[in-house]
C-alpha cells in the first residue's frame, strides 16, 4: 500500500515558474535584473504534457494603504490578474513589467517589480496552477508567488526603482525584522529608501522619517546636494531622494526632481507638484 501511495505521489503532475536573465540558465528564485536584460519566464511542467498555456500578471489595484489605523495591522493589499495575450499557450514568456492599474512613471520606464502566474490544461484535462493572486499573507502577496523586480542601475536610486508598481503602505513592516519592502509588497517613504540601501549592499536599519537622519546624516556645510541624496521634511514627516538637481544648480529648491511614495505609489515628481513636502529642507547623504 505504502508503495502504491508513493508511485501516486511521485507520478502526480506539478508546475512551476523560473526565471532567466538573458542565456542564463532559469532558476527557481525570483529575478533581480537591471534595465536592459532580458528577462524570461518559463513554465516548467512536469508529469505531463502541455495542451493549453495561460500566462497572468498579478498586479496591486490601488496606490495607497494605510497599516497604522485604528491600531496596527496589515491592511490586505488588492490585486487583479492581467492576462498576457503575447505568451498565450508558450511555456515561456517575456516577463512584461507595465503596469495597467497604477499610474506608469514616464521618466524610469521598464523597471520595477511584477508578480506572475501560469495556469496550464493538460492533454488528459488536468488543470495545474501557480500561486496567485490568493496566495497572501502579510498584507501582501506571499513569497511563492512568482516575482521579477527590474532596477535603472547599481545606485540608490536605481535599486529603489526596483519597489516601482507597488503601492504605498504607510506603516510598512514584517515580522521578525522582514519588511513589506523586502517582500516587494510596498513601503512606506522611509521604508522605500532603507529598502534601496540595503539591497545595494550597505547597512541600514528600517525607521522611520523621524528617524533617518541617525543612519544617513545632515549634509555638511559646503557640500552640494547631489542625486542621490536624500530630502527630509520634518515638518511633513516626509523623506525622498533627490533624483535630479535642476536649476538653479547646488541648492534644493522647488523645481528639483525627487523620487518618493507618499501616499501614492512611488514616482518621480517636480518637488513643488507634492503636498508631501514642507520647509524648511534637510539635505541628507548616507556614508560612502
Amino acid at each position: 500500500m505504502l508503495l502504491l501511495i508513493t508511485l501516486f505521489l511521485a507520478a502526480k503532475p506539478t508546475l512551476e515558474i523560473q526565471g532567466a536573465i538573458g542565456e542564463a540558465k532559469p532558476k527557481k528564485a525570483w529575478v533581480y535584473a537591471k534595465q536592459g536584460q532580458p528577462v524570461t519566464l518559463h513554465a516548467v511542467v512536469h508529469g505531463c504534457e502541455a495542451k493549453e498555456v495561460h500566462w497572468f500578471k498579478i498586479e496591486p489595484t490601488i496606490g495607497a494603504i494605510d497599516n497604522t489605523t485604528p491600531s496596527f495591522h496589515f491592511e490586505p493589499v488588492t490585486y487583479v490578474e492581467t492576462a498576457l495575450p503575447a505568451c498565450e499557450g508558450k511555456l515561456t514568456c517575456a516577463a512584461d513589467l507595465t503596469p495597467t492599474r497604477l499610474p506608469k512613471v514616464d521618466a524610469l520606464p521598464g523597471v520595477g517589480t511584477m508578480a506572475y502566474r501560469v495556469e496550464l490544461v493538460s492533454k488528459d484535462g488536468t488543470t495545474l496552477s501557480t500561486p496567485g493572486m490568493a496566495s497572501t499573507k502579510y498584507g501582501g502577496l506571499t513569497p511563492d508567488v512568482y516575482r521579477v523586480a527590474v532596477r535603472r542601475d547599481d545606485s540608490l536610486i536605481g535599486y529603489a526603482t526596483e519597489l516601482l508598481n507597488t503601492p504605498y503602505i504607510f506603516g510598512s513592516a514584517g515580522p521578525d525584522g522582514r519588511n513589506q519592502s523586502d517582500l516587494l509588497i510596498g513601503s512606506d517613504c522611509a521604508d522605500f529608501i532603507v529598502y534601496a540601501r540595503r539591497r545595494s549592499g550597505k547597512p541600514a536599519t528600517y525607521t522611520s522619517s523621524y528617524e533617518i537622519d541617525r543612519q544617513a546624516p545632515l549634509l555638511k556645510e559646503g557640500k552640494k546636494p547631489r542625486a542621490g541624496d536624500l530630502v527630509h521634511f520634518p515638518g511633513s514627516r516626509h523623506v525622498a531622494i533627490l533624483f535630479e538637481d535642476r536649476e538653479p544648480l547646488g541648492e534644493v529648491d522647488e523645481n528639483d526632481l525627487i523620487l518618493h511614495t507618499c501616499w501614492a505609489p512611488p514616482t518621480v515628481q517636480r518637488m513643488g507638484d507634492t503636498d508631501c513636502v514642507s520647509r524648511p529642507y534637510r539635505v541628507l547623504r548616507f556614508p560612502e
